[in-house]
């Protein structure tokens, strides 16, 4: 199938590209990698009018480590990032890139695509999430906001950001303690069907910080605070584990739908959990 005719502009600075959005508004769309705008034009399930592609705007690929975390430019490749010597000292960042799709797959995926496209199977907003990061949020007539990723996303494919806003950059933050990326797909490489964030830090021989955030199980990452308050505190052994999983079986909501039951989705989520958590310790 062949996409609806549009324009299209390849602006050469941030300025050009918010203007853009400025004049277009709902009729505009941004590309990045493309992964997952290109089927949906070719579906005609997008028909925008101008499609706006910002990869010569230098400042939008840019890749930051610091002491804080990793302040990354919408248009940074996942393999840049996946490759980048500092990539460890974002916890769990190497095991969700990873995750995604295959490796000629990531040499076009954007980290601010991946987060802005807000798939609810999605690793990186689901980490973001757990990480408590942020993303950065830009426009020609209101200038910069910054949005905590726990607030970004608000459904299934659906954020907070403004039809003449961009995407500019994204905040992962470091985190005290280790973090991995756990989840179950048909085959490497393809969607989750259920996935989790996990991770804690140790100190006097309790857990100290820890984060859940479930991914693939509804229309956003979802955050479990309420098992993360049985962890808190907790010696890091295999019955507060099973105490964990408990509660996630008694309380997790999942939905269901061609590739797997709400049912399968809650029991899977909660092994995972345990899983990561036991790996962890």
């Amino acid at each position: 199938m062949k996409p609806p005719p549009f324009d299209y502009a390849d602006p050469e600075t941030l300025d050009e590209v918010l203007r853009l959005l400025a004049e277009a508004g709902d009729d505009a769309v941004v590309i990045a990698g493309g992964q997952s705008l290109i089927p949906l034009l070719n579906l005609r399930l997008a028909r925008p009018e101008i499609v706006i592609d910002p990869r010569r705007v230098a400042e939008l690929s840019s890749i930051d480590f610091g002491e804080r975390g990793l302040q990354a430019g919408a248009m940074a490749r996942a393999i840049d990032v996946e490759e980048h010597p500092d990539v460890d000292q974002i916890a769990g960042l190497s095991t969700a890139l990873g995750h995604i799709g295959h490796i000629q797959i990531r040499a076009r995926t954007t980290i601010g695509g991946s987060v802005a496209h807000a798939d609810p199977a999605a690793e990186l907003p689901a980490l973001l999430v757990a990480l408590g990061g942020e993303v950065v949020l830009q426009s020609a007539q209101r200038g910069a906001r910054t949005v905590a990723a726990d607030d970004f996303f608000i459904g299934p494919l659906m954020t907070v950001r403004e039809p003449d806003e961009l995407l500019t950059s994204v905040w992962f933050p470091a985190h005290n303690g280790a973090v991995t990326v756990v989840e179950v797909a048909k085959r490497p490489g393809d969607f989750a069907m259920v996935g989790a964030v996990v991770g804690y830090g140790v100190a006097n021989d309790v857990v100290v910080d820890p984060t859940i955030v479930l991914f693939g199980v509804g229309g956003r990452p979802v955050r479990l605070p309420a098992t993360e308050a049985i962890l808190s505190g907790a010696a890091p052994d295999q019955d507060t584990f099973a105490a964990a999983k408990a509660h996630m079986l008694d309380n997790v909501e999942a939905s269901g739908d061609a590739h797997a039951s709400a049912d399968y989705r809650r029991h899977v989520a909660a092994t995972l959990v345990e899983r990561a958590l036991l790996e962890l310790s």
